[in-house]
């Protein structure tokens, strides 16, 4: 990953490091971080699992996780900010600030009263309505069922957007068939793998971005693996209000062989599509959605670090 002497000797320190890595499209952002924990893998798979604790340690505005089933009402902590409210109230296909289906625009030109003084409370239960049946969706046919943003002119498919994600170096080892259920979810089945699906709204550039997310936790093992790999964490968006056309993060979860059991290594390797920076804006805006997503993974890294460590 181009990772200096003085980079690896941190990390091996327990420092956390993160890097933006060159990209063949001004489009793409991929951050590449890694720490050293002191601690079982299973102590971080558990606060993983309690993601709506960890993410609120990391800073996250508001962040929930759904149950199995999905329930309406697990997003009832989301609200958007005022002037998301106000960019809505302007919206028509082509040409909207939140990135946005044409059938979720057409619902909110005729499912709000825009007079009327509720109108933020009306606006942002409609949006929960929208998440909501965004993540019904993905889980009845994957990102082919969800529908191009219709925000642009020219509407942009997510499932076009995502496939041009993956590579191969993002993980310790290829794993096709795990990007093969990425893809294919859910229509592919994983053995061994648990899926779990939560939204958040965080940070990443001059406004807060509403994120819907599908995480799966793949467990490696078998004959020709290597033993010091123990798992892959991958986490699929859904659905970005802003920025993020398409993201893939990959956590690859690494035994330390000098001290088995009580040590590891996490690698963290995130790939967004930036689609929607261009002209001059775009130039002022993707270079701060590039640092805050660097110093946002290496602020991921350090309280997961002191959270599994128990400090």
């Amino acid at each position: 990953m181009g990772f200096s002497a003085g980079d690896i000797q941190n990390i091996e320190s327990g420092r956390a490091v993160a890097r933006q890595m060159k990209t063949r499209d001004a489009a793409d952002i991929n951050i590449f971080g890694a720490v050293r924990i002191n601690g079982a893998i299973d102590a971080f798979l558990h606060q993983l699992r309690d993601i709506d604790a960890l993410e609120r340690k990391l800073g996250i505005l508001q962040v929930g996780k759904f149950h199995e089933p999905p329930l309406l009402s697990d997003l009832d902590g989301l609200t958007l900010d005022q002037a998301d409210v106000d960019a809505l109230a302007d919206c028509q296909p082509g040409d909207c600030g939140l990135q946005l289906s044409a059938r979720a625009l057409a619902q909110l030109r005729t499912e709000v009263n825009w007079q009327a003084p509720d109108v933020k409370a009306q606006v942002d239960k409609l949006f929960r309505q929208l998440l909501f049946d965004e993540l019904q969706a993905y889980r009845t046919g994957g990102t082919a069922m969800l529908g191009p943003y219709a925000d642009r002119n020219d509407a942009l498919s997510r499932a076009d957007e995502f496939r041009l994600l993956s590579a191969k170096g993002d993980m310790p080892l290829d794993l096709p068939e795990l990007m093969y259920y990425i893809r294919s979810y859910p229509k592919a089945w994983l053995p061994g793998a648990s899926d779990f699906f939560y939204w958040n709204k965080g940070e990443f550039g001059l406004k807060p971005t509403v994120r819907l997310n599908h995480v799966t936790i793949y467990p490696i093992a078998g004959p020709g693996m290597p033993d010091a790999l123990r798992y892959i964490v991958a986490t699929t968006q859904v659905y970005a209000d802003h920025y993020f056309s398409a993201t893939l993060e990959l956590r690859s979860v690494l035994d330390d062989a000098s001290a088995p059991g009580k040590g590891f290594y996490l690698f963290y390797t995130t790939k967004s599509r930036v689609s929607g920076l261009t002209g001059l804006m775009g130039m002022l805006i993707r270079p701060l959605v590039k640092s805050r997503a660097r110093s946002g993974m290496e602020r991921y890294l350090d309280v997961t670090k002191r959270v599994v460590e128990g400090r």
